[in-house]
C-alpha cells in the first residue's frame, strides 16, 4: 500500500485502503471526487470521496500486490496460499509496512475470507518449516518481514540467517566445511550450535570441536555473554575439559561472567549454577572467591543460588570449605552466615554438626561447638493499635536479606517496589508511637532501622543538618517528620539520595517505571506523605499509620478477590478544549472513545501531539480511536471468554495496529516523504475490563489513577524524557536528575530510523477492581492544571473521584482544570463497578 500523490493514479478498479474503514474498489473517477464500493458493510461509509481527502487519508494498494488480488481474483489467491504459501507470504509483506507478528498476518488473511481460522493455523505450523532457510525473509522478535538486503547464495549466505535452526546450522556447517575454507567461521557456527541447541545439538557439537581447545570453545561461548551460560555449564560437565588445562584469563572471564549482575536486583539462577559448576571443577581461586564474596549482601544472594543449584551434600561442602576460609576473617558475621548456611541445608543442629565433621573438618567443628552463635528466635510484633499502651516501637515488614544486627534504613539495597507497603506500614508504626508520646524524631537514613527480626525503629534525633530530609522552611514537628519518612521511603525504592533541594514528589510521576511491582494503592499514601503543604499532610505518625494500613487491607484484599466475569462498570466522561485553547481558538486534540458489551468495557483516552507539521494531532488522536474500536468490535466474541493474558496480547495488538494508521496517515499528509517533518502523533491510555479485572497499558503522559478509601493512586508513569533520566539515575548510569524534559518518549506515530512504521512497547499492568474503587483515566490537560504539586492532584482526584456518579465527577475535574488556567486539552474518563 502506497500514499496517493496525483489523482491520476486512480483508475476504475483501483483498490484503496482507510485504516479505519478497510478496503473499498473504485467504481468511478468524477472531476471533484472518487466514488467507491465498500468491501465492509456499515452505514457511515463513505460512497463518494473529495480528491482533497483521497490524497491525504486513503492508501492506493499495489495493483499486482496481494490486497488488489484478493479484491478482484481471490480465488487464484487462496489457489497461491495453498500451492506456494512462502511465494503468498512474499506477496502479502510486500504490501505491508515493516515486520508482521503471526496474529497481525492471520488477521490480513483470516479477515479476508481467504481461509478459516483453523485452516490458517495449519498453513501457518507448515509454513514455519522452510521459513528459517528461506532468504527472502528476516525474521526476529518483532516479528516477520521481507529482507531488504542482498543475503546472497551459498552455504554461508544460509549459515548466516540468524533464526536457522540449531540441528541444522550444524548440519550445514559440517556438511560444507570444506567450501566454507574458514576455520573461524566454522567454529563460530558450531559454538553458536552449542550454545543455543539443545542436550542432543549441544552433544553433537561437542564432538564435532573434539580436537579443539578448551580455551577456544569457551571464549566462542563467553562471547555471548549470559546466553552462554547453559552452553558452558554443558561443556564443563561433559566435554571431559580439565580446569588445568584452561587458561587463567578464560578462568577468569568464567568468573566475571558469573559475577556481572550481581548488583542488580532479579534472580540469580543462572549465574548459582555456572558457579556451582565452576566449583566442582573447580576452577582455580573459586572457593576464595566465593569466600570474599560471603560478605557482601549482594555476595550472599549469589551463593544462595550456588548452594540451591548443588545436591545438599555437595550444597554443605562447599558451605564448610567457604566457612574454614572465613573463620580467620575479621569480620565474623561472615562466617556466622556461613554457619547458618550449612546448617540449614543439613537440617541438624550445631552440635550434631560438629560431629558430622569432625574428621574432615575439625576447625569448623570446633567452631559449631564454641563460637557458632544461634539467633534467639522472637514472637511477632503485634499491629499497632491506638487503644494499647502498651503498643511496640516497631512493626513487621517482609525484608528476606536483613543481616544479624540492626541495619540502618541508608545501608539497605534498593527494594522492588513490592516492599513499599511493608516498608510504610514499618516507618509509620514507628513513628506513629513517639508521635503519641509527644516526641518529634528528626528521622534520617541513620536513624531509621530495619532489625534483625524484621521489623523497624526510629531513634529521636537532635541533628538539625541536611540528613533529615524535612522541608527546609519547616521546623521540626510531626508533620515534618511525615515528609521526611516519606523521602527516606522513596529513597529506599531507589536506591539512591534524594536531593534535598527538589521536592520529592516530582519523583511519583515516573515512579512505576522506575521501580516496577509497585502494588496498586501504594502510591497513595506516600504521595500524601510528601504533599507541601503541612496543614494537607497526614498531621503525624497516627493519622500516616492509617492509610497505610487502609492501603494494606485494601491489597490483602486485592489479593484474595475471586475473579468475577458478570459484574458491569458505571462509566462517566467529559471533555473540554480548555479555557485558554477556547480563546485562543485552538482545536481539541484529545480524543476519547468508550465501549460496553455486557461485563466487557472498552476505555480509551489518547492526546494528541501539537507540533506535528505532517498531519494533526487531533487527526492522529482520532485515527487512533477508530482503529482501536474498530478492532474492539472484531474482537469481540473472542474476548468474552478471555483470560488477562489475552486481554493483554488484545491491548498490544490495537496499539500496535493504531501506530501503523498514524503513521501511513502522516506518510499520507506528507506526500510519501518525511524529511524536514515532524510526523504526528499521540498518547493513548486504554483499558480492557472484563468484569472485576482490569488490564490497562499506555504509551505517553496520559495518566490513570486508582482512587478509594486510601486516596487516589497513580497506576501509570509520564514516558517522557524526566522519566528516563530518573530511570538512568536510579540505575547508577548516571550521577543526578534532572526533571526537567517533557518531551515524549511513548507514543503513537512512531517511525523507526529507517522511516517505517514500528510501535513502541507499551506499558502494561493489571489487577483486580474491588468495590467501593475507581478508575479514572485522564489526559494530561486535566493533572496539569487541578494542582501544582501531584500530592495535590492526588489529593482532589481522591476527593472528586469518589463522587458516586461517574459523570458528575468527570464534569468536576475538568472543571477544576479550566479554573486552574486551562492551558490544554481536559479529558477525563471514571469507570466503577456497578453495586
Amino acid at each position: 500500500m502506497n500514499p496517493i500523490r496525483d489523482i491520476g493514479e486512480i483508475n476504475p478498479g483501483a483498490v484503496l485502503y482507510h485504516s479505519a474503514f478497510g478496503f473499498a474498489r473504485v467504481r468511478d473517477v468524477e472531476s471533484d471526487g472518487v466514488q467507491l464500493e465498500w468491501e465492509s458493510k456499515g452505514d457511515n461509509l463513505p460512497v463518494r470521496v473529495g480528491h482533497d481527502v483521497v490524497l491525504r487519508v486513503y492508501a492506493r494498494c499495489s495493483d499486482e500486490g496481494f490486497f488488489h488480488r484478493a479484491t478482484h481474483e481471490p480465488e487464484e489467491l487462496q489457489q497461491l496460499l495453498q500451492e506456494n504459501p512462502g511465494q503468498g507470504l512474499a506477496l502479502l509483506l510486500s504490501d505491508l509496512h515493516g515486520p508482521q507478528r503471526e496474529q497481525d498476518l492471520k488477521e490480513w488473511i483470516v479477515g479476508r475470507e481467504l481461509m478459516t481460522a483453523p485452516a490458517f493455523a495449519h498453513w501457518w505450523q507448515a509454513l514455519q518449516s522452510g521459513l528459517s532457510e528461506d532468504l527472502r525473509f528476516h525474521t526476529d522478535s518483532d516479528g516477520i518481514a521481507l529482507r531488504t538486503d542482498d543475503v546472497g547464495e551459498g552455504p554461508r549466505a544460509r549459515l548466516e540467517n540468524p533464526m536457522l535452526a540449531p540441528g541444522r546450522r550444524l548440519d550445514l556447517a559440517l556438511a560444507h566445511r570444506s567450501e566454507l575454507d574458514d576455520e573461524a567461521f566454522f567454529l563460530e557456527q558450531v559454538v553458536l550450535a552449542w550454545r543455543t541447541g539443545g542436550t542432543q545439538v549441544k552433544d553433537l557439537a561437542m564432538a564435532a570441536l573434539r580436537n579443539t581447545s578448551a580455551d577456544d570453545v569457551l571464549r566462542g561461548l563467553l562471547a555471548a555473554g549470559k546466553d552462554s551460560i547453559d552452553g558452558i555449564i554443558h561443556g564443563i560437565r561433559r566435554a571431559g575439559w580439565s580446569a588445568e588445562d584452561v587458561s587463567a584469563d578464560v578462568h577468569e572471564a568464567l568468573v566475571d561472567l558469573a559475577m556481572a549482575d550481581v548488583p542488580e536486583s532479579g534472580p540469580l539462577d543462572d549465574e548459582g549454577r555456572l558457579l556451582a559448576a565452576l566449583a566442582r571443577w573447580p576452577s582455580p581461586g573459586i572457593l576464595e572467591i566465593l569466600a570474599e564474596h560471603a560478605g557482601l549482601t549482594d555476595g550472599r544472594r549469589l551463593l544462595r543460588s550456588t548452594f540451591a543449584a548443588l545436591p545438599p551434600k555437595r550444597a554443605e561442602e562447599l558451605s564448610l570449605d567457604l566457612l574454614e576460609i572465613c573463620l580467620d576473617s575479621p569480620d565474623p558475621k561472615t562466617a556466622q552466615w556461613l554457619g547458618g548456611e550449612a546448617l540449614a541445608i543439613a537440617l541438624v543442629e550445631p552440635t550434631k554438626m560438629a560431629d558430622r565433621i569432625e574428621g574432615e573438618h575439625p576447625a569448623a567443628a570446633h567452631w559449631f561447638r564454641n563460637g557458632f552463635q544461634e539467633v534467639e528466635a522472637k514472637d511477632p510484633m503485634a499491629e499497632y493499635d491506638e487503644r494499647v499502651e502498651d503498643t511496640p516501637h516497631t512493626a513487621e515488614i517482609d525484608l528476606s536479606d536483613v543481616v544479624a544486627q540492626p541495619l540502618p534504613l541508608a545501608n539497605l539495597p534498593a527494594r522492588a517496589g513490592s516492599s513499599l507497603l511493608g516498608l510504610g506500614l514499618g516507618i509509620a508504626r514507628a513513628l506513629a508511637v513517639h508521635h503519641k508520646e509527644g516526641r518529634v524524631v528528626n528521622p534520617t537514613a541513620v536513624t531509621v532501622k530495619v532489625l534483625p527480626n524484621e521489623t523497624m525503629e526510629v531513634e529521636p534525633s537532635e541533628r538539625d543538618d541536611d540528613s533529615c530530609p524535612r522541608p527546609p522552611a519547616e521546623e521540626p514537628s510531626p508533620a515534618s517528620d511525615v515528609y521526611a519518612a516519606s523521602v527516606l521511603l522513596l529513597e529506599a525504592l531507589l536506591g539512591r539520595r534524594w536531593p534535598r533541594t527538589l521536592p520529592a514528589s516530582r519523583a511519583i510521576p515516573y515512579l512505576r517505571t522506575a521501580v516496577p511491582l509497585l502494588p496498586p494503592s501504594a502510591l497513595a499514601p506516600l504521595d500524601a506523605g510528601l504533599h507541601p503543604d503541612p496543614a494537607k499532610r497526614p498531621r503525624d505518625g497516627l493519622e500516616w499509620l492509617a492509610r497505610w494500613q487502609t492501603a494494606a487491607v485494601t491489597e490483602e484484599s486485592r489479593t484474595y478477590a475471586a475473579r468475577n466475569p458478570s459484574v458491569r462498570l458505571r462509566i462517566g466522561y467529559d471533555s473540554h478544549v480548555g479555557r485558554m485553547k477556547v480563546l485562543l481558538t485552538q482545536t481539541n486534540q484529545d480524543a476519547l472513545f468508550l465501549a460496553t458489551k455486557g461485563p466487557l468495557s472498552l476505555l480509551v483516552v489518547c492526546d494528541g501531539i501539537s507540533t506535528a507539521n505532517a498531519g494533526s494531532g487531533d487527526v492522529a488522536a482520532s485515527i487512533a480511536c477508530h482503529v482501536i474500536a474498530n478492532l474492539w468490535e472484531q474482537a469481540l466474541p473472542r474476548l468474552t471468554n478471555a483470560g488477562p493474558r489475552d486481554l493483554s496480547d488484545f491491548l498490544d495488538r490495537a496499539l500496535r495496529m493504531a501506530n501503523t494508521a498514524v503513521c501511513e496517515a502522516a506518510l499520507r499528509f506528507a506526500g510519501g516523504n518525511l524529511d524536514g517533518r515532524v510526523p504526528m502523533g499521540t498518547t493513548c491510555t486504554v483499558a480492557v475490563v472484563h468484569g472485576n479485572w482490569v488490564s490497562l497499558a499506555w504509551l505517553g503522559d496520559s495518566r490513570s489513577y486508582l482512587v478509594g478509601p486510601y486516596g487516589a493512586s497513580l497506576l501509570t508513569a509520564d514516558e517522557n524524557q524526566a522519566g528516563e533520566r530518573l530511570r538512568a539515575w536510579h540505575l547508577n548510569y548516571i550521577d543526578s536528575w534532572d526533571p526537567a524534559g517533557f518531551a515524549l518518549v511513548g507514543y503513537l506515530g512512531h517511525f523507526n530510523d529507517m522511516m517505517r512504521p514500528e510501535a513502541l512497547s507499551a506499558h502494561h499492568t493489571s489487577f483486580t477492581l474491588l468495590a467501593g474503587e475507581s478508575l479514572a483515566i485522564c489526559s494530561d490537560g486535566v493533572t496539569d492544571y487541578v494542582g501544582d504539586t501531584h500530592p495535590e492532584v492526588a489529593s482532589i482526584l481522591a476527593a472528586v473521584g469518589s463522587v458516586d456518579d461517574p459523570d458528575e465527577a468527570a464534569r468536576q475535574l475538568v472543571g477544576l482544570a479550566n479554573r486552574g488556567g486551562g492551558g490544554d486539552n481536559a479529558t477525563c474518563l471514571i469507570a466503577r463497578l456497578w453495586e
